[in-house]
C-alpha cells in the first residue's frame, strides 16, 4: 500500500486546528495512563471507609487445620475459574527467554504492547494526510507520557506504588517498559523530521536552527540512556548506567521545555515530580553512626548503624524491608573533595537489606559482599581501618522494599510458607521468618539457606544463634564451590550450581567448631524434593514461596514450583532479586 503523507501547505486556521487536535490527543494519552492509577486510589478509598464504618469483629488466626478451614479451602480452591485464573496469573509472571538472554515477564511484554499500540493508535488517528502533522502527533504522544514515566521511577513519593500496593522495585520495571515505548516514539518523530529536511532539500538547517539543534541533542540524550540502561553496560558498570541516567534525566525535560513550547506543561510536570522526590527523601535520610566490621573468613562485612528510634520502628514493622545507603565525606577514602574517588559517592545511594533490628538501642544490621563497586570497598576499607568501637558516619533512608506491602501470612491468606535463601539472601528471608514465628506461630514456615562455606552464616546477632541453630525448620545447607553465591548491595543475585544435597544439622555460627561429620557432600540443597515434599503434604494448602538468592536457583526454584502452579495450586511467589 501506498504512503499517503504528503507535504502539503496548509492555512493558518488549519494550523490552528491542527494544534488542537494535538493538545487533545496529548491529553487523552495523558489521561488514559492515570486512569488505572485513579480507580485503583477510589477503590482502596471505599474499602477503608467501608472497612471504617463496619462493625469492629475479633480477630484472631484460624487453626490452619482445622475443618472448617480445610471445607474453606478447598470449597474456594477446587473452583474451576480460581484455578484456571491463578495459571494464567502464573503463566503471566513468568520471564521469557530468547537466545538465552531474558527479555522481561511475559505480563510486561504483553501489556506493553498492548499500551504502545494504543499509542500508536492515538499518533495515526485524525492525522489525515498530513505529514507535519503525523510527525508532530508522535512527539505529541510521547511527551503526554513524561509525567507518568517520572511517576514511576520515584522511591518515596509514588502514588502508583501507593494505589496497587506495590513498591519501587516492582514498578521500576513497568518504567522501563514505558521509557522504551518513549524513545520510539521520538525516535519516530525524529527520522521524520529528518526524512522532511531531506526531501525538501534544507538538510542544513538540521546544524543551524536551534530548535532543530534542540531535538537532536534531545533525541542523541535518550539514545545515550537507553544504551547505557542495556544489561551488558550495567554489568560492566552500574555507575555509569546511573549518572547517565540521573543527568538524562534531569536536564531532557529543560531542553524539550526550550525545543517547543506546546509540551512545556509536561515537562513542567515531569520535573516537579522528580525534583519534589528528591527533596522529600533527603529530609528523610538520616546520618547514623556506624560499626563496620569484616566478617572472618569471608569477603562480608557487617553493618551495625544507631539510628532514630522511630525509623528502627519502621524497620521493626516490615521485616525484609531495605535501606537505600549513602556515604558522606567523612566516611570516603578521599579527604580531597574534588578528587573523582569522593566525587563518585555524591550518585551513589546504594540499597541494602536489613538484616536485623535492635528497637531497644536503635540499631540497624546490615551485610553485604565485597564487591568491585566503591561502596562495598569501601566498607571493607573502613572495616579494616576501625577498632572494636570505632563508629563512622552513614546516610540511611527507609524502609523501602516489597516487604513493607506482603499480604499476611496468617489464616486462610497462607498455610505454609518456604523462604530460600542463597548467601547474603538471608538478610532478607531471616527477618521474615522470624516475625512469622513471632506474629503467627500457627503458619507452617521453613527456611532454606545455602551458603558457599560456614562463615558466611555468622553473622545473625547473638539472641538469634540459638533459635536458628537448634530449630528444625531452618536448614542450612553448605554448597562449597558448587553454588556461586554473590550479591548486589547486600542480595544475592547471580550464578550457577550443580544438583545434589547435604545438610548441616548441627552448624555452629564458629565456622572453627563446624561439626564436618553432619556434612556427607558439598552440594546445593535439591529444590525440587522440597518443593514437592512440600506441595504433597496437603492439596488444599496454600503456599507462599519467597526467594532471595542467585538468578539461576530463583529461575530454577520457580521451575518446579511453576510444575505445581499448572495444577490450579493456589501459591504466592515473590523473588526479591535487585538488579537495576
Amino acid at each position: 500500500m501506498a504512503w499517503s503523507y504528503s507535504f502539503a501547505e496548509i492555512s493558518d486556521a488549519e494550523k490552528h486546528a491542527r494544534r488542537l487536535s494535538l493538545d487533545s490527543y496529548g491529553l487523552y494519552a495523558q489521561l488514559s495512563t492515570l486512569a488505572p492509577v485513579a480507580v485503583a486510589l477510589i477503590v482502596r478509598l471505599a474499602v477503608w471507609l467501608s472497612t471504617r464504618e463496619a462493625p469492629r469483629s475479633i480477630a484472631y488466626d484460624v487453626v490452619p487445620t482445622s475443618p472448617g478451614a480445610k471445607y474453606i479451602r478447598e470449597s474456594t480452591a477446587s473452583g474451576s475459574m480460581a484455578r484456571v485464573w491463578r495459571r494464567i496469573a502464573w503463566y503471566l509472571e513468568d520471564d521469557v527467554y530468547f537466545a538465552g538472554v531474558s527479555w522481561g515477564r511475559r505480563d510486561q511484554l504483553i501489556f506493553g504492547g498492548l499500551w504502545a499500540l494504543w499509542l500508536v493508535f492515538l499518533c495515526f488517528i485524525g492525522t489525515g494526510h498530513d505529514y507535519n502533522h503525523l510527525t508532530k502527533k508522535f512527539a505529541a504522544i510521547a511527551c503526554s507520557q513524561f509525567p507518568i514515566q517520572y511517576l514511576l521511577s520515584l522511591k518515596y513519593l509514588n502514588p502508583v506504588a501507593y494505589a496497587f500496593r506495590s513498591s519501587h522495585e516492582e514498578l521500576n520495571r513497568w518504567h522501563r517498559t514505558l521509557g522504551r515505548i518513549v524513545y520510539f516514539l521520538l525516535a519516530a518523530h525524529a527520522v521524520l523530521y529528518s526524512n522532511k529536511f531531506v526531501q525538501m532539500g534544507v538538510v542544513q538547517k538540521m546544524s543551524t536552527n536551534a530548535t532543530v539543534l534542540l531535538g537532536l541533542v534531545g533525541i542523541i540524550s535518550m539514545t545515550l540512556l537507553n544504551t547505557t540502561a542495556l544489561a551488558v553496560v550495567r554489568e560492566y558498570s552500574y555507575r555509569v548506567f546511573f549518572v547517565t541516567h540521573l543527568v538524562v534525566a534531569l536536564t531532557l525535560p529543560v531542553v524539550i521545555f526550550f525545543h517547543v513550547h506546546h509540551a512545556r506543561l509536561y515537562m513542567i510536570e515531569a520535573l516537579v515530580v522528580i525534583v519534589v522526590d528528591i527533596g522529600v527523601r533527603k529530609f528523610y535520610t538520616v546520618t547514623a553512626h556506624a560499626l563496620v566490621q569484616s566478617i572472618p573468613g569471608t569477603n562480608l562485612v557487617k553493618i551495625t548503624a544507631t539510628v532514630m528510634p522511630d525509623m528502627a520502628v519502621q524497620f521493626k514493622e516490615s521485616p525484609g524491608a531495605h535501606a537505600y545507603v549513602n556515604v558522606p565525606p567523612p566516611s570516603r577514602p578521599s579527604t580531597n573533595p574534588l578528587s573523582p574517588s569522593n566525587l563518585a559517592f555524591e550518585s551513589i545511594y546504594s540499597p541494602f537489606t536489613v538484616a536485623g533490628v535492635n528497637e531497644d538501642s536503635s540499631e540497624l544490621t546490615l551485610v553485604a559482599r565485597q564487591h568491585r563497586g566503591p561502596m562495598t570497598q569501601n566498607f571493607g576499607r573502613l572495616a579494616s581501618l576501625g577498632t572494636a568501637n570505632t563508629r563512622v558516619p552513614i546516610c540511611i533512608e527507609g524502609p523501602y522494599g516489597a516487604a513493607r506491602h506482603f499480604p499476611q501470612f496468617i489464616g486462610f491468606k497462607f498455610d505454609r510458607v518456604l523462604l530460600f535463601a542463597g548467601g547474603v539472601g538471608a538478610t532478607f528471608t531471616l527477618p521474615i521468618y522470624h516475625y512469622l514465628n513471632r506474629e503467627h506461630p500457627l503458619t507452617r514456615t521453613e527456611m532454606i539457606w545455602a551458603v558457599r562455606e560456614p562463615g558466611e552464616a555468622t553473622w545473625p546477632t547473638s539472641e538469634l544463634e540459638k533459635s536458628i541453630m537448634d530449630d528444625e525448620r531452618v536448614h542450612i545447607y553448605l554448597t562449597g564451590n558448587d553454588l556461586e553465591l554473590d550479591s548486589n548491595n547486600g542480595r544475592a543475585n547471580s550464578s550457577s550450581g550443580a544438583d545434589g544435597e547435604i545438610e548441616l544439622d548441627n552448624m555452629h555460627m564458629d565456622r572453627r567448631r563446624v561439626n564436618h561429620a553432619a556434612v556427607s557432600s558439598y552440594r546445593r540443597p535439591d529444590l525440587k524434593k522440597i518443593v514437592n515434599d512440600t506441595f504433597r503434604q496437603g492439596i488444599e494448602d496454600r503456599v507462599a514461596i519467597l526467594v532471595c538468592g542467585p538468578d539461576a536457583m530463583a529461575r530454577e526454584l520457580r521451575g518446579h514450583v511453576g510444575a505445581w502452579a499448572k495444577k490450579g495450586r493456589d501459591i504466592w511467589w515473590h523473588n526479591e532479586g535487585f538488579t537495576w
